[in-house]
């Protein structure tokens, strides 16, 4: 009993001096540059810290662990994950970002509790289209990437309320982009779009609604149908008016256009047709 009295540890040698005890392990900040697979000797480990080390790589031993809730391997120096990632079906937070990773594994689609996925800050030139297969997914987090496309799979994550695929090289967005019932935040600014598809309007939920930072000359009709949306920010593209649809946008309470190309006709006419929103046009 007394060596259960802790179910934490900071060191993988006390870990497993107690293995059926341990439920968390933090190695954070220990300048590893090795994870053992005897990691995997650790049955009932629900959490592993393993961030801001200097890892490349990781054993294949690690996906063993099937009791594994939440994985952190932010700010290594991972140029790959395990092939066989998929195997952690009880995973729900998945924190990747500030690597060197180039491709998710397609075996991600195993990854059935997973929640949360934060990969920014890598070199992801694509998503497997197995990211659609993540049926509980809420956050996506792949900003700051080389993204040149989405996989069409994207309208599958029907949970999903948080979005952020800023400051990729995105030249389109998913047609089917609408099928996001649950979508609340969009983040696609400073990306190479020249529109948006017409099913946006199918995202209902969404709040926020970011798309600064491409080259957009108008916005689509169908932004009127987004009925909860209270923040847009659409600044730096190459707008020239508002669509009049946003009249219907009742909770719009924030309205960034700055650096378009809005004439002072389009300026008094969004101004009109939103008279409970600020907008912003310098």
């Amino acid at each position: 009993m007394a060596q259960c009295a802790t179910p934490a540890a900071f060191t993988l040698a006390d870990a497993l001096s107690r293995p059926s005890c341990i439920r968390e392990l933090n190695v954070r900040g220990q300048s590893l540059e090795l994870l053992p697979a005897s990691v995997a000797q650790l049955p009932r480990l629900h959490r592993l810290y393993a961030h801001e080390n200097h890892l490349r790589q990781l054993p294949e031993a690690l996906t063993q662990l099937d009791s594994l809730r939440v994985l952190f391997l932010n700010k290594n120096g991972l140029l790959a994950l395990p092939a066989s990632l998929g195997n952690l079906h009880r995973l729900q937070q998945l924190q990747i970002d500030q690597n060197n990773l180039t491709e998710l594994p397609p075996s991600i689609a195993g990854l059935d509790s997973l929640r949360f996925l934060v990969g920014s800050y890598n070199n992801f030139t694509s998503l497997p289209e197995q990211l659609g297969e993540l049926p509980a997914l809420e956050y996506v987090d792949i900003s700051n990437n080389q993204l040149l496309y989405l996989p069409e799979s994207l309208r599958k994550l029907h949970a999903l309320r948080y979005a952020y695929l800023n400051d990729n090289k995105l030249q389109s967005l998913p047609d089917e982009l609408g099928a996001l019932g649950k979508l609340e935040e969009l983040n696609v600014s400073n990306n190479q779009l020249d529109q948006l598809p017409a099913s946006l309007g199918g995202c209902q939920a969404l709040k926020v609604l970011i798309v600064s930072g491409n080259q957009l000359k108008a916005l689509p009709k169908s932004l009127g149908q987004l009925r909860n949306l209270e923040i847009l920010i659409a600044n730096d593209n190459q707008l020239t008016a508002l669509p009049r649809s946003v009249s219907k946008l009742k909770k719009l309470k924030t309205v960034i256009v700055t650096n378009n190309a809005f004439t002072p006709e389009a300026r008094r006419q969004a101004m009109a047709a939103l008279p409970g929103a600020t907008i912003y046009f310098q």
